[in-house]
């Protein structure tokens, strides 16, 4: 058991919630990173950092949160590069030249352009925000926050309702498991 100390209302506190979740809309944001995780890839082969990133301005978002991934080791030597350069130019945004420690990133401001990205190629999850630029102090005038006036209209993502598709007509039907085995097993 643990003691709060003292006894909480929480009767006293707005407890209304948001219905729904909207992706941050495309727009110039100034963030800081306030969470970050170093984790396997999902094939354990390769190393992924993990960021959690909040709004600082535009004002009227502050605290939203974007969620990012580094590839900084992976077995596909592109998605290797890739995943470094993006974390370089976080790195360069943040005005930190070399890294031991994830959190010797968190809580620096930086300014990124969010966009919308792609939904996944199976149509299981929709567009989400995504940063695609990062700005740099040393190169000259940073942009200041703002929302872009022409916002994309996402894509509604089908429903998985767990069903095969109808069988194609031109292939043979596949022949039905023997009773008590199962379709999945390794013969």
């Amino acid at each position: 058991m643990a003691a709060l100390g003292k006894k909480f209302d929480a009767t006293a506190h707005d407890t209304t919630q948001r219905e729904g979740y909207d992706e941050l809309p495309n727009g110039t944001y100034r963030m800081e990173i306030e969470a970050s995780e170093v984790k396997p890839t999902k094939d354990e082969s390769g190393t992924l950092l993990k960021v959690t990133c909040s709004v600082i301005d535009p004002e009227d978002l502050r605290g939203r949160k974007l969620f990012n991934s580094y590839n900084l080791e992976n077995k596909s030597a592109q998605a290797q590069e890739i995943g470094q350069k993006q974390f370089a130019a976080l790195c360069r945004a943040i005005g930190v030249a070399e890294v031991d420690d994830s959190e010797d990133l968190h809580f620096k401001a930086f300014t990124v352009k969010v966009g919308l990205g792609k939904p996944s190629k199976d149509g299981q999850y929709p567009a989400r925000a995504e940063i695609k630029r990062y700005y740099f102090e040393d190169e000259g005038d940073l942009p200041e926050p703002a929302i872009d006036e022409v916002q994309p209209v996402a894509k509604p993502v089908a429903a998985n309702n767990n069903q095969r598709p109808a069988a194609n007509q031109n292939t043979p039907a596949a022949k039905p498991a023997a009773t008590g085995s199962r379709p999945w097993a390794k013969k």
